[in-house]
C-alpha cells in the first residue's frame, strides 16, 4: 500500500470577532471558493460552484465545513476532530483503491487457475491444492479489510462527526467502491466454489480408478497364481 497516496488539502480558518458571517463568506466569494476547492485557476460555471459548495454541514452560526473531493474548507474555532474525521475518510478511500488493485490481481489469478485446472494433469495428491489456499487467502485477507473499512463508522460516538463523515463519504463515493468491490469478493468466492467443485470431481474419479484397479488386481490375483 506504500505505493498509493491521496493528497488532500484542508484550509482552515479560525473565525475572529469582527469578521464576515458564514453565510456572507459564502455568498461574496463563493467563486473564489469553489475555484480553491476544484484547484482551478479559471473562473467556473454556476453549474460547478453549486456542487463544488454542495457538500456543507455547520454545528453553529460560527463554523461550517464545506467537503469536495480535493480539498476541504473548515471555519472553526477548534477543529481537530473534524480534521481526523476527514483524514480517516481519506484513509478508507485510499485501503479501498488498494484493496480494489489487489482485487483485480486476484480475479486474474483465480481466471488462470479456472481455466488451467481444465487441462492440468492428474496428480495423485491434489492438482490444485496450492492454487486454492492462494486464492483462498486472498479472499479472507480482502474480507477482513471490506469489513475494517465498512465498520469504521461505528467508530464515531458523536452524531456531527459522523454526519461530517457521511459528507466526506458520499463525496468521495465510498458508497460505489464499496459496492464495487463486495462483487468482486463474490466472484471470487464463486470461481472459488468452481475450482473446489473441480477438486472434488477429480478426488472422486481417483477413488474410483482405485476401486476398479483393486478389482481387476482380485480377478487378476488367482490366475497368476
Amino acid at each position: 500500500i506504500q505505493d498509493y497516496a491521496e493528497d488532500y488539502l484542508i484550509f482552515e480558518i479560525i473565525p475572529g470577532a469582527g469578521d464576515l458571517s458564514i453565510d456572507r463568506i459564502l455568498h461574496e466569494y463563493r467563486q473564489e471558493l469553489a475555484q480553491i476547492l476544484r484547484s482551478e485557476s479559471l473562473p467556473l460555471s454556476e453549474e460547478q460552484i453549486t456542487d463544488a459548495l454542495a457538500d456543507r454541514i455547520s454545528y453553529s452560526p460560527r463554523d461550517t465545513v464545506i467537503v469536495n473531493w480535493n480539498a476541504a474548507f473548515i471555519f472553526d474555532n477548534d477543529a481537530e476532530d473534524v480534521r481526523a474525521v476527514l483524514e480517516l475518510a481519506n484513509v478508507q478511500l485510499l485501503e479501498m483503491r488498494y484493496l480494489d488493485r489487489q482485487l483485480d490481481h486476484a480475479l486474474e489469478q483465480s481466471y488462470a487457475v479456472l481455466a488451467g485446472s481444465r487441462t492440468r494433469s492428474l496428480n495423485l495428491i491434489n492438482p490444485l491444492h496450492h492454487d486454492l489456499q492462494r486464492i483462498s487467502l486472498l479472499q479472507v485477507e480482502g474480507a477482513l479489510l471490506f469489513e475494517g473499512v465498512s465498520n469504521a463508522l461505528k467508530l464515531l460516538g458523536d452524531q456531527y462527526l459522523a454526519r461530517v463523515y457521511r459528507l466526506a463519504a458520499r463525496r468521495f463515493h465510498l458508497a460505489d467502491w464499496d459496492g464495487n468491490i463486495s462483487r468482486k469478493l463474490n466472484a471470487i468466492g464463486s470461481i472459488y466454489q468452481k475450482i473446489e467443485g473441480r477438486v472434488d470431481a477429480r478426488r472422486n474419479q481417483l477413488l474410483e480408478l482405485i476401486i476398479v484397479l483393486l478389482i481387476l488386481f482380485e480377478i487378476v490375483l488367482p490366475w497368476v497364481k
